[in-house]
Formats: C-alpha cells, structure tokens, sequence
C-alpha cells in the first residue's frame, strides 16, 4: 500500500509542475506568432491617411520582411509608406 501511495503522489507533483509549464510555452508560441499581414496594414493606412493606396507588397529589408504601401496624397504625391510585420518590441 506504501509504493501505491508514494507512485500516487509522485505523478500528481509531475501533474502539478508540468501543466504551468506548458501553459507558458503556449503563451510564448501565441506571442511570437504575432505579425501585421498586408491587408491588415493596407486597411491602417486607408483608415489613418486621407490618400489613396496605389499599391503594396512585402520586402525584405535588414532581412526583416517590411510592408511597403505606395499611397497617392491629396496632394498629388506619390508616398511609400513602411510598415513592419512585427511591432517594435519596448
């Protein structure tokens, strides 16, 4: 009855301890897969600019992937606007 008990207890404390653990690497892997797509940047600048968007695509610059939103002003300038995948980490 006492190995019964002792092999009871010893994969309730391994419950206890790895269940939070793997909460947490939940939480990191939701975190890192955090990006902007390109029509979510697409629809900030027409929500936050009073031109046009022309046109957009994704580059890679400094080997990060940044998007790049050509936006006709009022007044009558062609102006690219970049927008990171990622937001800046503080």
């Amino acid at each position: 009855m006492y190995h019964i008990k002792t092999l009871f207890f010893v994969i309730l404390f391994n419950l206890v301890f790895s269940i939070p653990s793997l909460a947490c690497d939940t939480r990191i892997i939701l975190a890192e897969v955090d990006t902007i797509s390109l029509d979510q940047a697409v629809n900030r600048i027409k929500k936050n600019s009073k031109g046009k968007v022309l046109g957009a695509k994704t580059v890679m610059i400094d080997g990060r992937p940044i998007h790049v939103i050509k936006v006709l002003t009022k007044s009558g300038r062609v102006k690219r606007v970049r927008v990171p995948t990622r937001p800046s980490k503080h």
